[in-house]
């Protein structure tokens, strides 16, 4: 078992939690980690467009007029680029970015960029926070006791907490992340991670090996 900070719901120390080692304590596997992410990434970009080349438009296979003779420019085909409703040249070709990826690899991964915040000491739980209501100024004053203002700070929920949520959204250095929602870019893109007890033994329980 690994040990990390524990924060009670206030945002004060509260000693230290244990996390199982068969998640928070796996050696990194950068190759997962990095496919991971590279498919992430990709899954978020559109298809590109697609256009048709001269040797796709309908047409054009008899040549205009005869080669000599006639004192106009040679032509070859009426679907040339230079041609109206003829084909694109150099256009973008479809291509789709989507990529799968085996479950048991994206779950290495996760579990990698966990074991490596941990390692470092960028990785703490804390105790199920609550607001009355969706208050900014809570979400700045909890930073401010977690000693994480300006820092960008992730924290994984269990399920959703709307006040919560809401109430980290405004903030630019910070962002709530339900556990359902998990993800290696937002893992890897923020420097501290808070892990709600609750949203811990969940990770323990789906990622644990």
């Amino acid at each position: 078992m690994v040990s990390v900070k524990k924060f009670d719901n206030t945002g004060a120390a509260a000693g230290e939690a244990t996390l199982a080692d068969s998640v928070f304590a796996v050696e990194v596997n950068s190759q997962a980690v990095f496919a991971s992410v590279l498919r992430q990434l990709g899954n978020k970009r559109r298809a590109n467009p697609t256009t048709k080349d001269r040797a796709e438009v309908r047409g054009g296979g008899k040549k205009p007029w005869k080669q000599k003779g006639t004192g106009r420019a040679r032509a070859g085909s009426t679907r040339s680029p230079l041609w109206r409703k003829g084909g694109i040249a150099m256009g973008p070709d479809f291509r789709n970015h989507y990529q799968s990826l085996p479950r048991k690899v994206r779950r290495a991964a996760l579990r990698s960029i966990l074991a490596d915040k941990v390692k470092n000491g960028q990785l703490s739980v804390i105790a199920p926070v609550s607001f009355d209501g969706p208050k900014t100024k809570s979400a700045v004053a909890l930073l401010a006791k977690l000693e994480a203002s300006g820092t960008k700070t992730l924290f994984v929920l269990a399920d959703r907490n709307e006040n919560f949520e809401r109430s980290v959204r405004n903030l630019p250095t910070a962002k709530a992340l339900v556990l359902s929602n998990i993800n290696p870019h937002d893992l890897l893109n923020f420097e501290r991670v808070f892990l709600f007890e609750d949203a811990a033994r969940k990770i323990e329980e789906v990622f644990g090996e």
